[in-house]
Formats: structure tokens, sequence, C-alpha cells
């Protein structure tokens, strides 16, 4: 038996008592006005879900609805009540602040609520009260269960669906069986002409009628730091530079960016969130001064916590991601009918 089995086997007990509290009603639920629907995930880190959160608001925004972004401001400095990142006209705060990913949504959901909250019901109730709101997006929400939610929506990565297990074995956040409070599962990081039957099969085992959809990321453009102006991606085919990124999963990051066929000369790693300081900064540019390259590229979100002046003479890149559903038509019309705009 492997020496962190039987905290990892604590580990699971609490989260199931935890659980069951809720399911049993021992625990209160809040509901808002409005409908909420909830994008989250199973595993510790990165499954797509920021990116996620970007491509159903816009569904929803096009579709007519007033929406609001309701986060958890994960890494930001702020503490007590709730944060508003954006009004719907303007960014009011900044990543060190709300959240990296927080900033990044704001951003990319310009005419968005955003704000930030640790109590993600308390944040949807200060935005009702002052704002005109239909639906709200709950970000990282699948373990939040003090709010409730009309549509669940569950993100796995079909490159590391369960993550090891339980901790401190793996980065499961809940046993499998959690996979019964789902609605919908949304296979994350899939690739075009590929199938993932088997890992369907797998999970149907827990929730035998939930529809699965498939989605892929892909990088498009690419705006300098400082800049608002963006450009395609392949303009920077052809050069040489190097990659750097503080999220949980860079080395999915990487891939993309080499399956958009730039030229990669090294690769830089930091903890998931990184706030960067002086030696890192200094780290990037030395490998950039052995690599003879004068252009970095990195994502979204660690954009928001660099400043242009940091690395003169450098270009920095950061790089936009999309992501695309194997059917949008029945992901919006899943959104729409729970929310009851369709009927």
């Amino acid at each position: 038996m492997k020496p962190l089995y039987p905290l990892a086997l604590l580990y699971e007990g609490l989260v199931r008592f935890r659980n069951r509290l809720y399911s049993a009603g021992m625990r209160p639920v809040v509901r808002l006005k409005h409908p909420v629907i909830s994008v989250g995930n199973l595993t510790m880190g990165g499954t797509g879900k920021t990116p996620t959160v970007i491509e159903l608001g816009r569904i929803l925004q096009n579709s007519g609805l007033k929406i609001s972004v309701l986060s958890r401001g994960y890494r930001g400095k702020h503490r007590g009540g709730p944060l508003l990142v954006s009004d719907g006209q303007q960014i009011l705060t900044n990543a060190r602040t709300a959240g990296d990913e927080a900033l990044v949504i704001a951003r990319n959901l310009p005419k968005a609520l955003v704000v930030v909250a640790r109590d993600r019901g308390e944040g949807g109730k200060w935005l009702e009260n002052r704002f005109a709101v239909e639906v709200h997006l709950l970000d990282d929400g699948f373990q939040h269960l003090k709010l409730h939610r009309d549509l669940n929506l569950l993100l796995i990565d079909v490159s590391n669906p369960f993550a090891g297990g339980m901790p401190p074995l793996g980065h499961l956040r809940e046993p499998l069986e959690a996979i019964r409070r789902a609605d919908c599962v949304i296979l994350t990081r899939t690739e075009r002409g590929h199938h993932y039957d088997d890992l369907i099969h797998q999970l149907r085992q827990y929730q035998p009628e939930v529809p699965f959809f498939q989605a892929s990321q892909e990088i498009v453009s690419g705006r300098d730091l400082g800049q608002t102006l963006s450009f395609p991606i392949e303009n920077l085919n052809g050069k040489n530079m190097i990659a750097f990124a503080g999220i949980a999963n860079p080395s999915q990051f990487f891939s993309l960016l080499r399956r958009s066929d730039l030229r990669l000369m090294d690769t830089l790693s930091f903890p998931d969130h990184h706030e960067y300081k002086k030696a890192d900064l200094e780290r990037i540019k030395t490998s950039c001064r052995e690599k003879g390259v004068d252009v970095c590229i990195t994502t979204e979100k660690d954009a928001e916590k660099l400043e242009p002046g940091e690395f003169v003479p450098l270009r920095v890149v950061s790089s936009k991601v999309v992501f695309e559903f194997n059917d949008l038509d029945a992901v919006r019309k899943l959104m729409l009918n729970r929310v009851g705009v369709l009927t």
C-alpha cells in the first residue's frame, strides 16, 4: 500500500461527508433571483475553465442576454465583500487585487458584469441589487454547493481526466461519483478527428444519460504587452521565440503554440497564478540572451501581471486562445432552454 493512501482515503471521506450535508439539506443553499449556469471541474488545476466561461458568455450575450460572471478571485489580494471588476463598461481594478482569471474574463467579455467574491451567492445578490442582469455564470463552481445552480456544466480534460486520484496522491477534488451532479459534461483539450468513446463509456457509469460535448482550443491572435490592438498569430511564424507561463498546465499551452507552427527555442514554467518577481524576469531575459531571441510569448493570464517596461528591449506577446465546441448550436440550446429563454 502506498504510504500516502490513508491520507487520500481521509481526504475522500471528508469530501463525501461535506457533500452529503448539502444533499441532505443540512447546509443552507442560496438561490439567486436569476438563473445560474455553473462551470467547473473535478480536478485541481487547469481544464480550460476560463476560456469556457468566455465562450459561454459570448453565446449568451449573442442571444441578447445580460450576463454576470461570479468569480472567486483566486490568488487576488482582495478580502472582504464583493468586488466589482467590470461594470459592463470599464474595468475597475487590476489582476493583483482581483486575480488574473477575473481580469481575463472581463477583458474578453467587455459588456459583462464581473464580480469577485469568496461567497459567490453574496456576490450575485450584490449585483442583482445594483444592476440589470438576466443570467449568472458561476466560474469554477462545481464544488461551490452553497449556491443553487440551474445548469451544472462539468469540464473534464481528456489529457488527464482523473489527475492521479485524491490528494495527496493526485489532484482530484472529489470522488468520481460527483459526476452525477452534472447536467452536461464537456470534454476539453480534445483534438479534431479523435474519438473518446472509452473515456465517455467510463464516465457514463456514473451518469448514464448525461450529454457529452467536445471542445478544442486554438491560439488565434497575439497582442504586444501594453497594447490593445491584436494581430493574427501567423504574423509570428518564422520568428525564434521563448514561451513562458505560470498556469496550471504550462505544457498544454506550449503544445498549442507548437501546433500553431510557432518556433519555440525554450519554454519556462512557473507555478499556477505566479506573481512574477525580479528574479523570474531575469531568468526569462537570460534564456532569451542564451538562445539569441528577442521575442517572448505568454498567456493572457500571465500578461495581466506584467508591465512592458520590465522587459525592455524584449518584445512580449500575449496569446489569445479561443474555445470551439463540436456542436455549438446544441450547447446554445441547452443553456437557453435551462434559463427559460427557449421552451
